[in-house]
């Protein structure tokens, strides 16, 4: 069975069809490729790469968004009620921006310390329910982290509280209301700063040691942890989440949902973090920003280990090509993205199109190759 080309086309098919449908053909796909069904048979160092990874990719994006959460709710907690200015405003979107733009790293290392908080849900779930976010500027107590605010907080409230209405409005709002929507604001913006650093803080004080230690490809190791949530994140957060279901392509109607977007408030930022979501898996594809152009340890060096052989090499070249088409397809998207959706959806789906082959390509092929069981679901039958 040739796995390359029949993994491409399947990549379309794999956005139609039933759920039943789909997991037969991913089951044959990943039995029927990869050396010895699946059994590595390299002897490409783990313990090197898992190190790399840890220390140079995991640790860092997650200091960076951490970082980024920090200055925010520092910008935060300086404004004082009455004296909020419009360039106060513009400083604090400047400053969610860079957070929403290194959450796109850090959101791939879903598995661990960042699922035992629940960070993906509590950082970035959307779209955000406007009115909770309303209704808890009059609060006097907010818990951040319940089932029950979950669809209010993080990076996507945040988005609504500073762009939904112009900055010299935002500074009104903050100034007049009474000290709510101000006081809140910095609530949002210290949970979000405790939970990063919450996160971060184990990494640094024993679980990097753990992660680096687990050396085997079984569930539960740290490949099986660090490769399902990869794919998982990228299958559903990126690929589904900021395109597909926007765009209309997951439902039955294939009907836009403009209002599904990304950052819909700032408007003209959901191309920009799509993009930057893509660079961060080239990023873990890879080992580095350099598309595998440095020494550094990439899955990339992982599937070449295996030889010049389809689900190898030949596997590697397929997907490093992909990634170019991807990107080369994301940057002919425009923002806003809600009004492209709408107005380009025929071409929205070509870009789709080219994110869906990624999903086959890693997920099916790649997680065969390197002997990876996939530990999670996903029902909604693409």
């Amino acid at each position: 069975m040739n796995c390359t080309l029949s993994s491409l086309q399947m990549a379309g098919l794999l956005s139609w069809r039933p759920a039943f449908l789909v997991a037969g053909i991913l089951l044959l796909a990943s039995t029927g490729c990869g050396p010895g069904g699946g059994e590595d048979q390299t002897e490409f160092d783990r313990s090197a790469y898992l190190i790399h990874t840890a220390d140079d990719v995991i640790v860092p994006a997650y200091s960076l968004f951490a970082e980024n959460v920090l200055m925010l709710r520092d910008g935060c907690n300086a404004l004082q009620e009455g004296s909020v200015t419009s360039e106060d405003v513009q400083m604090l979107r400047g400053q969610l921006k860079d957070a929403c733009m290194a959450w796109q790293h850090a959101q791939l290392f879903d598995f661990g310390p960042a699922t035992s908080r629940a960070l993906l849900a509590t950082t970035n779930t959307f779209p955000t329910d406007t009115e909770e976010v309303f209704e808890a500027c009059s609060l006097d107590n907010w818990t951040g982290g319940l089932p029950s605010t979950l669809n209010s907080s993080g990076l996507p409230a945040l988005d609504w509280m500073l762009f939904h209405t112009d900055a010299a409005g935002t500074a009104e709002w903050f100034n007049q209301d009474g000290g709510g929507s101000l006081l809140h604001l910095k609530r949002l913006t210290a949970f979000l700063a405790d939970e990063a650093q919450a996160v971060l803080a184990v990494w640094t004080s024993g679980y990097r040691d753990e992660f680096v230690a687990s050396t085997g490809t079984e569930a539960g190791s740290s490949m099986g942890e660090l490769l399902n949530a990869f794919n998982r994140v990228y299958e559903a957060n990126i690929r589904k989440q900021k395109l597909g279901l926007p765009n209309g392509i997951m439902t039955f109607s294939q009907t836009p949902q403009p209002t599904l977007v990304e950052a819909p408030y700032a408007a003209t930022w959901s191309v920009d973090l799509l993009v930057e979501s893509l660079k961060a898996c080239s990023h873990v594809y890879f080992g580095d920003l350099d598309k595998g152009a440095t020494a550094k340890l990439g899955l990339d060096d992982y599937l070449k280990a295996l030889g010049n052989v389809t689900f190898g090499e030949g596997l590697h070249d397929d997907i490093s090509s992909q990634l170019e088409s991807a990107n080369t397809a994301l940057l002919s998207l425009e923002d806003p993205l809600a009004e492209y959706v709408v107005n380009q959806q025929a071409a929205s789906f070509e870009v789709y199109a080219e994110l869906q082959a990624l999903v086959v390509l890693w997920k099916v092929d790649m997680m065969s190759s390197l002997g990876v069981l996939i530990t999670y679901q996903d029902n909604d039958g693409d």
